[in-house]
């Protein structure tokens, strides 16, 4: 080749794409690399010779150094494919950049016009890796078409023949290990016209395929098109994408619009409802709840938290981060890292989201949780969670001790009993963590089936009601809840028995007396009153403070 100037026409289109200008020599190769699509490479071929003669393609190993021909520095890190002499040294990082010691330079009198098509993804791990961002690696990282070496090739030697008044100086190398034809999309007419909403005529199909370059075989009982996309449309390959081609180019402007003849239809989700999630949400905030969206995989120890051994836990096989491979079975671990990790020292959070069972055949059984954590005093928790059942009008819901659930200890279940049945399903559980932290987690979709939307009309009474208060000395680990179910089922009088304070190994508790038929007045509930208070003492070893 001859060095010569970069013609005006070239140059000019080259700084229209922020292309740096140099002579004809270098430019010919970033011009057709941007009129053609497919990036091409020139060597210097004397600093090929004097570096061995021979070009080998390799995977590199960690640790070699490279300097690209812009005179910056790199390591290799083992994932790139690179070009190696006989003595293992770098000479080029092909699909990406070039190396300085094989780089066209002022002394160039012969160029090896080289053009290469590489694995994708190596080109993309080896150019983010490095931090190398050429158009080059653009251009290959999104799978460039190979076949377009010929018309690369045969542009180079027209321009360099022309411009620098090359001589070409050998035949061509040609390797192309692999090659495969685009596989053929098969799509009938009826097809085309049930998507577009219009019927075009057979002849303005093929013309408007074959103007993309694709090869239309037609075959007409019943009418099909067989479609050959070119190498450089590989993105066409369902009859969705023949279609949209279609569509694209006869020019959606042209397509009528029509109405539909029914109603969209509006079926909505099973096992949802996005009213009651924002009322649970919100009256939760009120209280001074932190609502979070946390990840969905966890990592083995947090995997651990949950109750389930991490072998228990589906593992994924190309997680995003090495450290969170498990999808979570319990949300209770991942609220309580979040937690852990805030300098608040009271702090009350939530989270609605699902976790995953793994089945033996199957993907993973998703559950909707509903799950609280909190590490404000137990009462206060669980009193939030009490006036959250009854913001959802959730009817006859007790709490049952059970050791149900792997994380939480002295612990229980919230049973609901179902309308008009005996039956009671459970909706989650309640209980404490190994921390001291008060944690529920319950079932929605549960929660869905109990929830009324609206309260049950109770008529006014007619009579009014008596409240007393009791002060019992419990022994130490007993359930207060329990007491309160004892005193409420002590009578048929009794209609309510709730907890007002509780001190040291005292508790208060409030009793309401009602009789919807008569007035009741304090001597007339008297039998009753030393009924409870006897059936306490004697069922939990209580004391009571004061006489009756």
């Amino acid at each position: 080749v001859e060095r010569t100037p970069t013609p005006s026409w070239m140059a000019d289109r080259l700084v229209q794409i922020d292309q740096n200008v140099h002579d004809s020599v270098v430019d010919i190769t970033n011009y057709i690399t941007h009129d053609l699509g497919h990036p091409c490479h020139a060597f210097d071929y004397d600093k090929i010779m004097e570096l061995g003669g021979e070009i080998i393609i390799t995977q590199a190993k960690p640790g070699l150094p490279f300097t690209t021909l812009d005179g910056e520095a790199y390591e290799t890190t083992g994932r790139e494919i690179v070009f190696v002499n006989p003595e293992g040294t770098i000479i080029d990082l092909p699909g990406i950049k070039g190396t300085a010691n094989s780089s066209i330079s002022e002394e160039t009198s012969r160029v090896l016009l080289w053009i290469e098509s590489i694995e994708p993804r190596l080109v993309r791990t080896a150019s983010m890796t490095h931090a190398i961002r050429t158009v080059a690696a653009q251009l290959n990282e999104k799978n460039v078409d190979p076949n377009l070496g010929d018309d690369v090739l045969a542009k180079g030697v027209e321009l360099y023949t022309e411009l620098c008044s090359a001589t070409v100086a050998s035949e061509v190398f040609d390797e192309f290990p692999g090659q495969e034809k685009t596989a053929s999309v098969t799509i009938s007419a009826i097809k085309i016209e049930q998507y577009l909403g219009i019927s075009l005529k057979t002849a303005e199909i093929t013309t408007i395929l074959e103007t993309l370059g694709c090869t239309v075989d037609v075959r007409k009982e019943p009418l099909t098109f067989t479609v050959h996309p070119p190498t450089f449309r590989p993105d066409l390959t369902i009859p969705a994408d023949i279609i949209e081609e279609i569509a694209r180019i006869y020019g959606y402007h042209n397509i009528p619009s029509t109405l539909m003849d029914t109603p969209i239809p509006t079926t909505q989700p099973e096992d949802t409802n996005f009213t009651l999630e924002h009322t649970t949400k919100q009256f939760l905030a009120a209280r001074g709840f932190q609502e979070l969206y946390t990840y969905s995989l966890v990592s083995e120890e947090i995997a651990a938290e949950s109750g389930y051994a991490p072998e228990d836990h589906l593992k994924l096989q190309n997680p995003l981060t090495d450290d969170r491979v498990y999808l979570r079975r319990s949300l209770i671990p991942s609220l309580s890292e979040i937690i852990t990790q805030n300098s608040r020292e009271k702090l009350s959070v939530f989270e609605l989201a699902n976790t995953y069972q793994p089945t033996e055949t199957k993907l993973p059984t998703e559950e909707l949780q509903l799950t609280i954590v909190s590490n404000e005093p137990y009462r206060q928790a669980k009193g939030a969670l009490e006036a959250l059942l009854e913001k959802l009008y959730i009817p006859s819901w007790s709490i049952e001790p059970s050791d149900s659930h792997p994380s939480l200890k002295q612990s229980g279940e919230i049973h609901v009993k179902l309308p008009d049945s005996k039956k009671a399903i459970t909706l989650g559980s309640i209980g404490i963590l190994k921390n001291g932290w008060f944690a529920a987690e319950l079932a929605w979709k549960q929660i869905l089936k109990v929830s009324q939307g609206h309260p049950a009309y109770e008529p006014i009474p007619k009579t009014a009601p008596i409240f007393e208060d009791f002060t019992f000395v419990i022994p130490d680990r007993t359930h207060v809840g329990d007491i309160l179910a004892t005193a409420h089922k002590a009578d048929t009088l009794i209609t309510n028995a709730l907890l007002l304070d509780q001190y040291r190994d005292s508790i208060t508790i409030r009793v309401t007396y009602h009789d919807p038929l008569k007035s009741l007045s304090s001597e007339s509930v008297e039998p009753t009153r030393k009924k409870l208070v006897k059936t306490i003492e004697e069922s939990y070893n209580a004391t009571l403070k004061g006489t009756v």
